[in-house]
C-alpha cells in the first residue's frame, strides 16, 4: 500500500495532535479485551483504519485522523462510545464508506442521517444526538465543519486546527500530513524545537524568511499540543 498523499501518523503522534490519551486512542483503533462475569470479552474498534498494520506498530491516515477528530468531539459533548460505534456501523452502510465521519455529508446533513440511523436500528436512544440541550449544528459548525476542507469526492482533505486565520494546516498531500505553516510549508514542530532551544523569533524569522506572526502561531499551536 502506498502512503503517498494519504498522510501518515503513528498513534502517539495522532494522539498528541488530537489531544487524546494515547491508550484510549489505541483502544478505539485496535479494540480491546476485558473481563466481565469471569468471562473474557472483546470490544471491536470504532472504525476500520485505512492502512493494514501490525497491532504493535499502528500507522493511521489523514482520513482516520479526521474520523477520530469527529469521535473525540462527540465524546466531549457526552455521546457514549457505544452510541458512536453503533452510529458508525449504520452510517457506513448508508453512506457507502468506511469513514462516514470524514465525509462532507455527515457535516451538512448529519441530523437527518442520525435520525435514519435511529430508525433503522430501532434505537430511540440514538436520538440523544439530536435531543440534547444543544443542536447538532452547534457541535459540527464551529468545531469541525468550518475547520475542514473537502475534496471533489466530499472526503476530508485538510484540517485547520486553529481555523484558517491561524495559518496552521494538516494536509496529507504536503509533508506527510504533519502540521505545517500553510504559507511557508514549514513544519510547526521544527519552529517550536528551535524556539525551545533558545533561538528567538527574530532569529527564526531571519533564517527561514518567515513572518513573525506566523512563527508565533506555530509556537502557540505546538504549546497547545504539549499542554
Amino acid at each position: 500500500m502506498t502512503y503517498l498523499g494519504k498522510g501518515v501518523y503513528t498513534l502517539p503522534t495522532a494522539a498528541k495532535i488530537l489531544g487524546i490519551n494515547s491508550q484510549k486512542m489505541r483502544r478505539w483503533v485496535n479494540g480491546y479485551t476485558y473481563q466481565k462475569d469471569l468471562e473474557h470479552r472483546s470490544s471491536k474498534p470504532i472504525f476500520k483504519t485505512e492502512f493494514k498494520y501490525n497491532s504493535d506498530d499502528v500507522i493511521i491516515s489523514f482520513l482516520d485522523l479526521a474520523e477520530l477528530l469527529f469521535i473525540k468531539t462527540f465524546i466531549q459533548y457526552g455521546i457514549s462510545v457505544q452510541k458512536i460505534k453503533k452510529a458508525a456501523i449504520v452510517a457506513s452502510e448508508l453512506l457507502k464508506t468506511s469513514h462516514p465521519f470524514a465525509i462532507k455529508k455527515i457535516y451538512t446533513d448529519g441530523k437527518s442521517i442520525f435520525a435514519k440511523i435511529a430508525q433503522e436500528e430501532k434505537d430511540s436512544s440514538l436520538l440523544d444526538l439530536l435531543r440534547r440541550q444543544y443542536q447538532f449544528g452547534n457541535i459540527i459548525e464551529p468545531t469541525l465543519f468550518k475547520c475542514i476542507d473537502f475534496d471533489s469526492n466530499n472526503n476530508a482533505e485538510r484540517w485547520w486546527p486553529q481555523g484558517k486565520k491561524g495559518g496552521v494546516v494538516l494536509d496529507p498531500s504536503r509533508n506527510m500530513g504533519q502540521p505545517i505553516l500553510n504559507e511557508y510549508n514549514v513544519r510547526t514542530e521544527l519552529i517550536y524545537e528551535l524556539y525551545k532551544n533558545k533561538h528567538s523569533i527574530n532569529e527564526i524569522s531571519d533564517w527561514y524568511e518567515l513572518d513573525k506572526k506566523a512563527i508565533e502561531n506555530a509556537i502557540n499551536f505546538e504549546k497547545g499540543l504539549a499542554a
